[in-house]
């Protein structure tokens, strides 16, 4: 293969400006959502910018050598961004050895090595991973699904270009294929997309989102040859371009500040339109003609904001995820100040000491008096980050108490029977979201109760019940994944037939719903009526599809850690707000003849304790443990052998006082 000096573009001050607004932008929404609900557009900016970007650059070296030097341009690719990002996970990794909670270490480990990988937009797609606040702890480096896109990109596109180009060099011809590609990403966008549901398929998806960066190539494309174009027409297409530039950045600016988070709009063609008005910015920053544009995003320090923008970008995230209410003594606005301040002076440290010595001499300019060691620690750091997180993926989730553990140890006798079998198989259908499916995983096994056999009927983050949860007044859209089990799930009961369905009441039921009716605030006689119809609605289709009986477990308490991302913590850690789910649904089971086994007693006995018998009793403050599953189950599954034989069971609810 033809391999041969690379040559950098012509700097253009204004597009390291045009950066510095793409990630304050994206920096201001993760800090606090409400101050730039739409500020992850930022990241469009920046796939738009890129493809533009490395388009102009392969078709520069094509035209100066005559071919593209693949393996020269991905070794460049990577000696521009490896290094910043080794650092930055192996941070993660000793950050989350110290401060995450147990329960949460090995996902991290697998998080950091699929960043590491450049494929963390497939593992947060096909995982739990809600880029839009999500019940689970957050990734520490759930940002850097972007990144997998453009290394994904990077490693793909100019196998296309160079493809293209050996069926023709018109660059008009060109770049109408690479438009007619980005509007095919497009149109799979929409086509993909449903609204009201969760928008993780075509947030993180590679095919759903290459049409920003084709559009910026398609653009870079046409852009490529006109150099021969005559000086004065040059000129005058740079002055209209600049001009045109300033609504579009306009555009830009609104719905940073204006579109509301949780807008069906993008997805439905609105992010193709922003692709489109982004490339007149890009032009106008990166044109030869100065212009007001220009002179503006040229400002020195919206430029060194830019200069850092890709060190930024990737330190922020996780100084949010670990610098949080849970672990300093400080909220609201000043934390958030407090995170932006520690995000930019990281990236400073990082970009001078890492990222632009790399880039400008290579390995042997990290450290600059020991060339030789120098190359030796960036030739292992790849393999001691990748061997890190490997390690931390086997980290147990069960040999020390998460930070919440607060309270002291809850005691929790077997229920009397435990040991005791009829010698008949009692089979238990556990019914719920992620704390029964917690329970299901981590039992112990068919040795702990022989006789109870229990069969997992769940889904993370969902629901067995229609209605629409409320966050702030927000409606929360639910996967795909939950719609399908909320029509399936009584068709996998029938495939059981249990002769117990036990209902773990769902810690969801704290908030806001909306329903036929209208909106149903917690605390009125609307919301109650709604906890009722859900609980009928589960009894009714549980026993229509073959349970011989059904039941409840009401709710625990919980501290789950606050990271400042996910306001509905605050509702779930809520004991008052427990007790009163509690009472109205243990009023309704005494209506219906249901059965309640008491887990709040049993666990909350004088309020919250983090352990259960001396060990932890969660995973992340909500989920049991492999050590605390065993324990529970051994109290609940006697009471379930005695549901199953009609009788009582030992901690049936009675009045729970609110």
């Amino acid at each position: 293969m033809v391999s041969h000096q690379h040559r950098s573009l012509p700097y253009r001050p204004a597009l390291d400006g045009l950066r510095g607004v793409a990630v304050a932008a994206v920096l201001i929404y993760h800090v606090n959502g409400d101050w730039a609900p739409g500020g992850w557009l930022g990241v469009d900016l920046f796939f738009v910018l890129s493809g533009y970007l490395i388009t102009s650059l392969l078709l520069s070296e094509q035209l100066r050598w005559g071919s593209i030097d693949l393996i020269g341009f991905w070794l460049s690719r990577a000696r521009r961004l490896l290094p910043s990002l080794v650092v930055v996970c192996g941070a993660v990794l000793v950050a989350a050895s110290l401060w995450t909670v147990p329960g949460r270490r090995s996902p991290v480990g697998w998080d950091v090595l699929s960043a590491l990988l450049y494929v963390a937009n497939w593992r947060f797609l096909l995982g739990d991973e809600s880029y839009f606040g999500n019940l689970a702890l957050p990734s520490p480096v759930r940002h850097t699904w972007s990144l997998s896109i453009e290394e994904q990109y990077y490693l793909l596109f100019p196998l296309l270009l160079i493809g293209l180009s050996a069926i023709t060099r018109n660059r008009i011809v060109r770049s109408a294929v690479l438009l007619l590609l980005a509007l095919a990403s497009a149109a799979w966008m929409v086509h993909l997309y449903v609204p009201g549901q969760d928008p993780g398929r075509v947030y993180y998806g590679t095919d759903t989102r290459a049409f920003e960066l084709l559009v910026g190539a398609a653009v870079g494309s046409l852009m490529a040859g006109r150099a021969a174009t005559a000086r004065r027409r040059r000129s005058t297409v740079d002055r209209v371009i600049g001009l045109a530039a300033w609504p579009a950045l306009a555009v830009f600016a609104v719905a940073f500040f204006v579109l509301p988070e949780k807008s069906d709009l993008p997805f439905q063609g609105g992010l193709l339109v922003l692709a489109l008005l982004a490339t007149l910015p890009i032009l106008a920053a990166a044109g030869r003609t100065p212009g007001s544009l220009q002179s503006v995003l040229s400002l020195e320090w919206l430029r060194r904001l830019g200069l850092i923008s890709y060190s930024l970008y990737l330190w922020h995230w996780p100084v949010i995820v670990f610098l949080n209410p849970a672990q300093v003594p400080i909220d609201g606005a000043a934390l958030s100040l407090v995170q932006i301040a520690v995000s930019v002076g990281l990236a400073v440290i990082t970009y001078r000491y890492v990222e632009r010595p790399i880039r400008t001499r290579g390995f042997r300019a990290l450290i600059p008096a020991r060339p030789q060691p120098s190359v030796a620690v960036a030739r292992v750091a790849m393999p001691v980050a990748v061997l890190g997180a490997l390690a931390l993926t086997q980290s147990s989730g069960s040999s020390a108490a998460p930070a919440s553990a607060v309270g002291g140890s809850s005691h929790l006798e077997p229920t009397a029977g435990v040991s005791a079998t009829s010698g008949v198989k009692r089979s238990v259908v556990l019914l719920g979201n992620s704390v029964p499916a917690s329970l299901t995983q981590n039992h112990g096994g068919d040795t702990t109760v022989p006789d109870v056999v229990p069969t997992g009927n769940v889904s993370l983050g969902c629901d067995p019940f229609p209605g629409e949860k409320l966050i702030d007044g927000d409606p929360v859209k639910v996967s795909p994944d939950c719609v399908e089990w909320q029509q399936e799930w009584g068709k996998a009961m029938r495939l059981v037939s249990p002769d117990v369905a036990l209902y773990f009441v769902p810690q969801t039921l704290v908030s806001d719903f909306k329903n036929d009716e209208g909106v149903q605030r917690f605390g009125t006689a609307g919301h109650d009526a709604f906890i009722r119809s859900s609980l009928d609605h589960v009894r009714t289709t549980s026993l229509a599809h073959g349970a011989k009986r059904f039941a409840l477990t009401n709710l625990a308490c919980h501290r789950m850690p606050d990271f400042g991302v996910n306001k509905e913590i605050d509702l779930i850690n809520d004991d008052e707000r427990v007790r009163h789910v509690n009472a109205v649904a243990t009023a309704w089971a005494r209506t219906h003849g249901v059965p309640v086994i008491d887990t709040f007693s049993a666990l909350c006995k004088d309020g919250y304790h983090g352990e259960v018998n001396g060990v932890p009793l969660y995973q992340d403050g909500i989920h049991y443990t492999p050590r605390s599953g065993p324990i529970y189950w051994r109290w609940l599954a006697p009471q379930i052998r005695d549901i199953a034989s009609g009788k009582k069971p030992a901690s049936d609810a009675g009045t729970i006082s609110r």
